[in-house]
């Protein structure tokens, strides 16, 4: 690699990749930066598919859900992301269902004897970088095909997936005389490889009677830390800091903590913990921003125009109906009133889409507000935030089971409290219109933070049991992690790093979005292409093995049809069919997309057929909502 082409690298990874574009022309807030990333529409879908399924099943959002539901997206996912990366590349690999299968059947034939023919009791320790490099062969004449012939990707992918068919399936007739190839456990030195690629962590062997206490405190800790982030990101800076301001956000602060022991004490059952929590919330975030932030001078007037209190208006007729629905339908009545669908389950989706609903129009009324004053903007917040509140004392009155009683009226309550701080920052403290580096590096750092904090206290939540459980034969208590998320996880973290942070990911999002304009500032294009291919080769690979270790025994049709799964998943996380735009955490959250669907239907007890009617829905659905969102967002710039 040449000096100039690492410039170039580094140029492209700076200026061309989608969300990074030149500043210059106006400033964009915290909103508008969001709804520029492509992975923007999956993480609001993924949260709305969550709490759909989630209200409408029982499993869904406890450890043994949530186990079922990751290790499905396990071998999905990272197919999903290598095709995500590829797509940003502006290519197309139709080989790489297929292509998983074939991978996992060399890895079977080459360490189980099979005579003359077979590996012959060949070990794992040679078999799998032979496989490896049968992987990246194949990849590589993909990719090889494609610029030598200058053939769509489509076409050429397209042929490999046939070969690969009928390779599978005639090869393993040949050599096991038989269209099923098995076992992986019979290879040499399988228990070693077997805790890279096949492990479980099974959660009722891990008890931890201090693991609630880590959760609330990593949890609660890393909450404060991004919603610092979140106010540094939007609102300006003080010329001279006011260290008055940190007493009062250490109490705050403190009121928090002791409102959420209080609420452990008491066991939910008294408004006493509500009321130190947000006077907690209240009090921090003022000494938050009278420490940081600049007091706003002209607040205007608080009168809404029409084109606010429409929607507005609108909002309060689907929390309505919403609340109506709730009302009528009986939350005990386990009858089908719909086909697949319960009376309870029917009040519960209503209930929940309308207030979906009601929510997205009460977001419209807060962007549109912002253009009116910084008094109507609070407003309209705080209305948002009391709707909030006196649903979730609603649900509280009106629901029977524990999970809407408990569950869902404390994220309630968390969700009317975050947007009355944000009400009352809005108010007292000036809203950023101008770019700062620092703050905004800062702000990164602590949403990093933050955020790993929270996803810590989650995992802490999920992997460890305590005896309760064990003793109260709780179900979740058997959930088993398998070692595939941990490959999900990571490999989807490297190759986000990748797009990111090197030269190579500006390459692939230079060749996706104009090849040949590429090329002639220096980016080595054919280069770039082919190590695309090689790299969803290199996935294939991975999840050929994950497969062999998971079922032992490879039928010739695994993974015969996968690859459009793995395009849907890529765009449904905002990865565009024309390349150059999309990115790796997208195409993860969009494979966690396809797994909820999948699982969500099961745990629901519907026909599992309608999977695939549901599955095309979200396509769909995300295809023009990827588009309206990055519409509106261009359109505010």
């Amino acid at each position: 690699m040449t000096n100039a082409n690492t410039d170039v690298g580094v140029a492209m990874t700076n200026d061309s990749r989608p969300g990074e574009a030149d500043e210059r022309l106006a400033y964009r807030g915290l909103g508008q930066r969001m709804l520029i990333r492509p992975e923007i529409v999956g993480m609001m879908a993924s949260v709305l598919l969550f709490m759909f399924f989630w209200g409408v099943t029982r499993p869904f959002g406890n450890a043994g859900g949530a186990a079922t539901v990751l290790d499905v997206s396990a071998t999905l996912g990272i197919m999903a992301v290598a095709v995500g990366v590829l797509m940003i590349g502006g290519e197309f690999d139709l080989s790489s269902g297929a292509m998983t299968g074939a991978m996992a059947i060399v890895i079977v034939l080459l360490v189980k004897d099979t005579g003359d023919l077979g590996g012959a009791g060949i070990t794992y320790w040679i078999a799998i970088p032979i496989s490896l490099l049968v992987a990246l062969g194949i990849g590589w004449l993909n990719g090889t095909m494609v610029e030598r012939t200058a053939l769509p990707s489509f076409i050429v992918t397209l042929a490999t997936f046939f070969v690969l068919r009928g390779l599978k399936l005639a090869g393993s007739k040949i050599m096991v005389d038989q269209i099923q190839v098995g076992r992986a456990d019979e290879g040499p030195h399988y228990d070693f490889w077997q805790n890279i690629f096949g492990s479980t962590w099974i959660r009722g062997d891990h008890v931890w009677e201090g693991r609630d206490a880590a959760y609330t405190v990593l949890c609660l800790l890393g909450a404060v830390i991004v919603v610092a982030a979140v106010y540094q990101l939007s609102f300006a800076r003080r010329p001279s800091l006011n260290s008055a301001g940190v007493v009062l956000l250490g109490l705050g602060v403190v009121g928090i903590a002791g409102g959420v022991v209080l609420t452990h004490v008491l066991d939910g059952t008294d408004w006493l913990p509500m009321l130190v929590i947000a006077a907690g919330g209240f009090a921090s975030v003022y000494g938050l921003g009278a420490w940081r932030f600049s007091l706003v001078v002209d607040r205007g007037n608080a009168a809404l125009p029409v084109d606010v209190t429409r929607p507005l208006m609108k909002a309060a007729g689907y929390v309505s109906a919403a609340v109506v629905a709730a009302l009528v339908f009986d939350s005990a009545d386990d009858t089908n009133i719909v086909p697949f669908v319960t009376e309870q389950g029917l009040r519960a989706i209503l209930f929940m889409v309308l207030l979906a609903l009601g929510a997205t129009q009460l977001v419209v009324a807060a962007t549109r507000s912002t253009k009116v004053s910084v008094a109507a903007r609070s407003l309209v917040i705080g209305i948002a935030s009391v709707t909030t509140l006196l649903l979730a004392l609603f649900v509280q009155s009106e629901s029977t089971s524990h999970k809407f009683r408990a569950e869902l009226f404390t994220q309630m309550c968390v969700v009317a409290l975050l947007l009355g701080c944000y009400a009352l920052a809005s108010y007292f403290f000036e809203t950023r219109t101008a770019e700062d580096p620092d703050a905004d590096s800062g702000a990164r750092r602590l949403a990093v933070i933050g955020g790993l904090l929270v996803l810590a206290g989650i995992v802490v939540r999920m992997l460890f049991a305590v005896q309760a459980e064990i003793d109260a034969e709780d179900p979740s208590r058997l959930a088993a992690f398998s070692i595939r998320i941990v490959w999900f996880l990571g490999f989807a973290a490297v190759m986000t790093y990748v797009l990111k942070a090197t030269p190579w990911g500006g390459w692939v999002y230079a060749v996706g979005g104009n090849k040949e304009a590429a090329r002639q500032i220096g980016v080595p294009a054919a280069r770039t292409k082919t190590q695309l291919f090689m790299l969803v080769a290199a996935a294939a690979w991975l999840v050929g093995i994950l497969l062999a270790f998971r079922l032992n025994t490879i039928q010739a049709g695994t993974g015969n049809g996968l690859e459009f799964e793995y395009i849907i998943a890529a765009v449904v996380g905002g990865t565009l069919l024309t390349g150059g735009y999309g990115t790796a955490l997208g195409a993860a959250i969009g494979a966690v997309i396809m797994a909820m669907a999948k699982q969500g239907i099961s745990f629901a007890g519907w026909n599992t057929d309608w999977r695939f009617v549901f599955i095309g829905s979200i396509l769909l659905i995300a295809v023009y909502a990827n588009g309206a969102v990055r519409k509106v967002a261009e359109a505010a710039r």
